[in-house]
């Protein structure tokens, strides 16, 4: 009688030991529900695409910090028989939200209106502040936008790409071109860190394959001005061969002591409101040698201090991973097949294409 006492005592404080536990982990789940995932108020603006499971959107509120467990929030949201409520569209949230708020406004259709932004390949940020002005966002204007562009070691914390950045720079080059949709309600930090999360994405997509011994803000600004040379992509490898060769030591002598010689960075050196990239054909020889800005390679040596454009993806992989077996150190736009260019490793060749080029043209 007394061993089954015994047993008794132990199943009850067994029981009573699983219910501690089970009231604990409940305790803590619950705590975790009601926890936001951060102090920061700030606009996040977070997109449902039509089709999104609830795995894929608690997987991007995590990526995007806005919950810190995606597997609790699947949970909760089938344990409440609301799998397949939360509806596509475009929302404002933030990080002092808790999960059960997020799925409560996850289930109203967003009532604000969208805006799609077009980046070209080579616009620079000046005209992609213009853009972005003249979209119609609620309160972002153009010079907002170049305002906090401006600052580049401002979003460094963010994005560790930035890291090689000069002193002073702007995110010039780093504002990836591509076509963003975004909340009429963002603000200028909102859009930025958008597009440079993109640039941080593709930039990783090669980033094990990079060729050249240069960090990341070099071969941005390389890759910035191979897209404006370039015409077409199949070109641009070999573009960004010839300048990287011309970078070399072992032709100083041949290309004035490390040359690009490019004009485009003496037209962003030269721009202005409403002429970003004029014609340096209308220049004489005094006007160009006499530009000292750092930006013009016709006259300084090595690359100029920064990219003059945002470039795509194939001029950034082409800068990465240029064309080895290229020896060439000129090139020259060919008269009979538009858009394309005659490359030449020496300036006596070159002068010959110049002068081909020239009487085809004329």
């Amino acid at each position: 009688m007394q061993s089954l006492s015994k047993t008794l005592r132990a199943v009850c404080l067994g029981v009573a030991l699983v219910s501690v536990m089970l009231a604990g982990i409940s305790y803590l789940l619950l705590s975790e529900i009601r926890r936001p995932a951060g102090e920061s108020d700030e606009l996040v603006v977070f997109v449902v695409e039509p089709g999104d499971s609830t795995n894929t959107i608690a997987t991007e509120l995590a990526t995007q910090r806005l919950i810190r467990f995606p597997l609790l929030f699947s949970t909760l949201v089938r344990v409440q028989d609301l799998d397949g409520s939360l509806k596509a569209g475009t929302y404002n949230l933030n990080r002092t939200m808790t999960m059960s708020q997020i799925i409560s406004s996850l289930q109203v259709s967003a009532n604000f209106e969208e805006i799609t932004i077009t980046i070209i390949e080579g616009m620079r940020r000046e005209e992609i502040a213009n853009l972005v002005g003249t979209a119609g966002f609620v309160s972002l204007d153009e010079q907002a936008f170049l305002d906090a562009s401006a600052d580049g070691a401002a979003f460094a914390d963010r994005h560790f790409l930035l890291a090689n950045l000069p002193a002073g720079a702007s995110l010039e080059g780093y504002l990836f071109p591509d076509t963003y949709r975004f909340s009429k309600l963002a603000t200028a930090d909102e859009v930025a860190n958008t597009m440079l999360d993109n640039f941080d994405q593709k930039y990783s997509s090669f980033e094990t394959e990079v060729q050249v011994a240069r960090n990341v803000h070099e071969i941005v600004t390389m890759a910035s001005v191979v897209q404006r040379e370039a015409s077409r992509v199949e070109e641009m490898p070999q573009i960004a061969a010839v300048f990287w060769n011309r970078l070399k030591p072992e032709f100083a002598a041949e290309t004035g002591n490390g040359k690009l010689q490019s004009d485009p960075t003496l037209q962003y050196a030269l721009g202005t409101p409403g002429a970003w990239w004029p014609d340096v054909n209308q220049l004489t020889r005094e006007q160009i040698d006499g530009n000292l800005n750092p930006y013009n390679t016709r006259v300084q040596p090595g690359l100029p201090p920064g990219p003059i454009s945002a470039p795509g993806l194939d001029a950034l992989r082409s800068a990465a991973r240029p064309d080895e077996a290229a020896t060439y150190l000129y090139f020259v736009a060919s008269c009979t097949n538009p858009g394309t260019h005659n490359f030449a490793t020496s300036f006596d060749e070159f002068q010959a294409l110049e002068q081909e080029y020239l009487a085809c043209s004329q």
